[in-house]
């Protein structure tokens, strides 16, 4: 359904990660069935694998289909060591990685050490500015569906050299994530996008489900700080602040 509304005007990108690998090739071959630009994944998760079972994991992925793959290096579902990643950019449709940790320098050591043509995706939302300063072609995240207007100024930006700029972007969304964090994060972001005309719908248990007097609440709170820190560049926040509540 995706690929058939994008139509070609942007790459699309799959994520088909899953608990088994073969359910994650069956992914695979799907989304290549559909003409996506890309593959994605989380490496294998719930147990702890080691790197040979990581670079097989990709391996046996990647190589089921004729895509490139992105591959991750999350915390939530396993970070992988230096080392782990080099191995895993000589796979042969591993072009680049989702890289969702603190240590940006090793951004710079993939660009460095791997090369310029292998992507590096930022994505801990609230270390955008540092990720493109380290050299991230791009981010992957949850708040760029919310608030993407103030990314696309850090991004144009930085490449602008305009740090005050960038920065003063990059405050402003940590603002707003940093409070949607201490509010039930996963349907606090669906909430948002589905007060924004994005149907969204709401979370699976047993995760929280905002009620209306959450959402009331939430609201109100965010309309505050919106008009407390001067934060116009938002559609989204912009409803909110034009929001009785």
């Amino acid at each position: 359904t995706v690929s058939d509304e994008v139509n070609g005007r942007i790459p699309l990108i799959v994520h088909v990660g899953d608990i088994g690998t073969g359910k994650s090739i069956e992914f695979a071959r799907h989304a290549e069935h559909c003409g996506v630009a890309a593959i994605s994944s989380v490496p294998p998760f719930y147990f702890k694998f080691t790197p040979d079972e990581i670079i097989r994991y990709y391996e046996d992925v990647s190589s089921s289909v004729d895509l490139p793959m992105i591959v991750y290096n999350i915390a939530l579902a396993g970070l992988v060591d230096f080392t782990t990643i080099k191995r895993l950019s000589k796979i042969d449709n591993v072009k680049g990685i989702k890289y969702t940790a603190t240590t940006h320098n090793e951004i710079l050591r993939i660009k460095g050490e791997i090369g310029p043509e292998f992507s590096v995706y930022s994505g801990a939302d609230e270390m955008a500015l540092s990720g493109f300063a380290f050299g991230a072609d791009g981010v992957i995240g949850s708040f760029y569906n919310v608030i993407p207007e103030l990314f696309q100024i850090i991004w144009h930006a930085t490449r602008e050299n305009d740090l005050p700029r960038a920065r003063e972007a990059q405050n402003k969304a940590n603002i707003i994530i940093y409070y949607v964090l201490k509010n039930h994060f996963f349907d606090c972001i669906k909430a948002m996008l589905n007060w924004a005309g994005i149907s969204a719908g709401t979370v699976l248990s047993p995760f929280y489900k905002l009620n209306k007097e959450d959402e009331t609440r939430i609201k109100r709170e965010l309309k505050s700080l919106v008009i407390k820190h001067d934060i116009t560049e938002c559609e989204v926040l912009n409803r909110i602040r034009e929001t009785s509540c």
